[in-house]
């Protein structure tokens, strides 16, 4: 009985000496410390204890029952009032006997057979959900349309939000105009309509009153397949008075707050009713009542294993919960507790349980982020010894000096270089900053010291003026400059193919052509690749394979904010170029709806600069009409050509996308570049990279369509020359009513650090990079913006274990789970 009440008290006094500790510098980390010593209390009064010691205890559960609205002073006294109270405890407990320690009380399960719980297993989290007893292939098809293809995936998928069943109301007891969760048998259903308008109503029933639920924008189809006669529901919404006053009506209820009841018998359910239950985002033919029961399944049979994995101290200075019971509780919150609103971050950070997940996952890619940049440190690499005589010629051939940002980066790469460990850098610089020049200046180092370069670009357009540039600018030097790409005839690519081979090419400009299997390089010595996250994580690891540990500059023109650049480029090292050169003038930008009169002023102003011999762009989403209803109103290049052409007949007015030919494209450029043509309308192929001096404005229309990052992406195209530059930003009224008020950041600021951040907090780290291969980590759980703080404190934790020096072999569980999950992706050995 002792070991029992001991391992109790330790899990009272852990979060009071965590509070008290430095002068209680900690209380306000641990804003719901009342409602954890409540719980624990709670729980060791169910227990078999003498009453003597249930005493004590009973009167601490108390004392802590209005611990929030206490004054700071009064909260450090009960909680040293509360440690006293330990202490006698444990005097007392000293003369109970060693063994007889009470049966543990258990949270209520599914009905689920048991047959179909799986045993517990420490390596079964990554295993396929199809291959676990009790799914079945239907259900794991149907789960696998949400990602969830693992344990892990279901352990870590985290609930929509949470429904609390412990209060449902009856109808008659509902005052208008509050939230209520309810739960009735529909006894009508039908489209109504009246003198005005046409709506779909369904009428519910509880047997005390009649509730009416009405949608005025409907899918009449989906409704009537939800909805049957009969049928018994549980909807939370808000409810008001009908017109007249005689009805109460709950309007346009979300799908995400109607859960059919499939049996009445499920009413009794503990895993559906009588608490907080969660409600997950699903799939047509998965209900909640059947993946609540896949989530307790998996709870149940392989959450125990993750309890060693963090070690005890990290827990302990963090305040965290014990993995399994932190996912017990993040996916079937125990009754007392409110429930928590993910749009909260004061409800999150104030949940121990979700910070406990949220830390995990964090800290599990963190250490993985670190074990690669630490192989790379204890790998051999190239060392290369360079005279300079070629980095000297092309500094003194340019008309202008390097910023002292563009410096620093040289030498920061200079340094990696010289040094025998393979380089791994980000070169990070806002539109127009100079990176190419930075990279150009590494890679001629390189071909001085016989090796090869190459520059991998994620466009055509961009592949042939990066080789346009680079080729005028070493001209007189001997450099054997290479373009690759898919649009050159079989004669062009055997030829480039031959000259890589050989290493007659020193330096190889090209798209993803560079990783095509008939790519060989001599000696592959230096990788550039720009605008890195639009290339997949194998694509890249194709190309640095073509080398024999050859050096890595990764380059982006997207300021990255440092929370997303810790997590997803933690393994490299980083250089930024936060200085435009002085040549760059400032764009001015106007953000405006798509208005007739707006239109015709920003068309006569354009007018007036193409009349001063300026060039200008129009930025459209698509190509041609989308065959989506809800697209119709978006413009497009095909019919926009034709209307700027009779709009501006005086200017020629030329067409770009991505769907021409490779040689088509090349003329319409070319034509840009020499004045042959004034307006170019095009799609978002000119994003990144292409530099025409004399283009001077921009037209971006359907602008809430694209990100605010990519936004200034296409804006850098202008303010490239010594003539003033204008951006227009126009968005659609279509679109929806905060359009303008996201877009207006364009119109208020040009620093692309301020826009990024932005931009990550308006969509998520995913769609903010720009494809789900980039590299981009996913959190169930985890919010970069919300959680940064976190995201700071885990990196801390993973730093000081990976480099406390002590035997990691005693944390062998938790490397190994760190390579199964993030091996793949950060190209860990997976077998060690």
């Amino acid at each position: 009985m002792r070991g029992e009440l001991e391992k109790i008290l330790h899990s009272l006094e852990t979060p009071l000496l965590f509070a008290s500790r430095n002068n209680f510098s900690n209380l306000d980390k641990i804003p719901e410390l009342g409602e954890d010593i409540r719980r624990i209390s709670t729980r060791f009064l169910t227990g078999k204890f003498p009453e003597k010691i249930k005493t004590p205890v009973s009167a601490l559960r108390n004392s802590f029952s209005d611990f929030k609205e206490l004054t700071r002073s009064e909260k450090t006294e009960r909680i040293s009032s509360a440690l006293a109270v330990i202490h006698g405890i444990r005097g007392a407990a000293a003369r109970l006997p060693e063994s007889d320690a009470p049966p543990r009380s258990r949270a209520p399960q599914s009905r689920q057979k048991k047959k179909n719980l799986p045993q517990s297993r420490d390596r079964g989290f990554f295993e396929s959900v199809a291959d676990v007893p009790g799914i079945g292939a239907k259900a794991a098809s149907l789960l696998a349309k949400r990602s969830i293809r693992s344990v892990y995936d279901l352990l870590f998928y985290r609930p929509r939000k949470y429904d609390d069943r412990t209060k449902i109301t009856s109808i008659s007891e509902i005052v208008p105009e509050g939230f209520y969760t309810v739960r009735g048998k529909v006894v009508s259903i039908g489209d109504i309509r009246n003198r005005n308008r046409k709506f779909f109503q369904v009428l519910l029933s509880d047997g005390t009153q009649r509730l009416r639920l009405t949608w005025f924008n409907y899918n009449a189809r989906y409704l009537r397949g939800i909805f049957k006669k009969e049928r018994h529901f549980i909807i939370h919404g808000k409810v008001s008075l009908a017109p007249g006053g005689r009805i109460l009506q709950m309007i346009h209820p979300l799908p995400q707050d109607i859960e059919t009841i499939e049996d009445e018998d499920d009413i009794g359910n503990p895993l559906q009713f009588g608490r907080i239950v969660p409600v997950y985002p699903l799939t047509e033919g998965l209900t909640q009542k059947r993946l609540r029961e896949i989530v307790r399944s998996m709870l149940d049979g392989y959450a125990r294993s993750l309890k060693e994995l963090v070690p005890k101290e990290i827990q302990e200075k963090h305040y965290l919960m014990d993995m399994p019971e932190a996912l017990e509780q993040v996916h079937f919150p125990s009754a007392g507790f409110p429930p928590v609103d993910f749009d909260d971050p004061v409800s999150v950070m104030g949940s121990r349980a979700h910070r406990t997940i949220i830390f995990f996952e964090f800290f599990v890619l963190q250490l993985g982020l670190l074990m690669k940049k630490r192989k790379v440190e204890q790998s051999r690499g190239l060392s290369f010894d360079s005279s300079g005589v070629l980095t000297e010629k092309l500094l003194r051939s340019l008309p202008f000096s390097l910023t002292s940002a563009q410096e620093k980066a040289v030498s920061a790469i200079a340094s990696d270089m010289v040094s025998p460990c393979p380089m791994n850098r980000l070169l990070q610089g806002d539109v127009g900053s100079g990176k190419t020049l930075v990279a150009l200046v590494s890679m001629l180092r390189v071909v001085e010291s016989g090796y090869q370069a190459a520059l991998m670009v994620p466009t055509e357009i961009l592949a042939e003026q990066h080789f346009r540039n680079i080729r005028r600018m070493t001209e007189d030097m001997g450099v054997e400059i290479n373009l690759l790409k898919s649009g050159l005839t079989r004669k062009e690519k055997i030829r480039v193919y031959e000259d890589i081979k050989t290493g007659r090419a020193d330096i190889v400009v090209g798209t993803h052509a560079l990783i095509s299997e008939g790519v060989e390089f001599k000696a592959l010595g230096f990788v550039v690749i720009d605008e890195q996250h639009r290339f997949g994580v194998l694509q890249r690891a194709k190309l640095v394979h073509k080398g024999t540990a050859p050096d890595v500059l990764v380059m982006t023109a997207t300021p990255i904010p440092r929370t997303l650049a810790i997590t997803v480029y933690g393994d490299l090292e980083l250089s930024v170029i936060d200085e435009l050169p002085p040549s760059r003038k400032r764009i001015n930008t106007f953000v405006l709806s798509d208005t007739r009169k707006n239109r015709t002023w920003f068309y006569d102003e354009i007018r007036k600069k193409l009349g001063e011999g300026r060039q200008a762009y129009f930025v459209y989403p698509f190509i041609e009409e989308s065959e989506n209803e809800d697209f119709r109103h978006i413009r497009h290049v095909t019919k926009m050509t034709e209307e700027l052409r009779g709009e501006f007949p005086e200017f020629h007015v030329s067409l770009l996308h991505g769907r021409m030919k490779s040689k088509e494209r090349d003329g319409v450029m070319e034509d840009f570049l020499a004045r042959r043509c004034d307006i170019l309308v095009s799609t978002t192929v000119i994003e990144v990279g292409v530099d025409v001096p004399n283009a001077t404005v921009i037209v971006i229309e359907n602008a809430e369509r694209f990100g605010l990052s990519q936004l200034h992406q296409m804006r850098g195209r202008v303010g490239r020359g010594e003539h003033e530059s204008t951006c227009y930003v126009l968005y659609s009224f279509a679109s929806g009513e905060d359009s303008g008020e996201r877009l207006r950041i364009m119109g208020e600021t040009s620093n692309g650090f301020r826009i990024s951040e932005a931009d990550l907090a308006n969509r998520g780290p995913g769609e903010f990079m720009g494809t789900k291969q980039s590299g981009v980590p996913g959190f169930s759980f985890g919010n970069l913006i919300r959680d940064s703080a976190l995201l700071n404190e885990a990196r801390e934790s993973a730093r000081e274990l990976i480099g406390a020096g002590e035997d990691l072999g005693k944390h062998e569980s938790l490397f190994r789970h760190v390579r199964t999950k993030w091996g793949e992706m950060l190209e860990l050995d997976t077998n060690s």
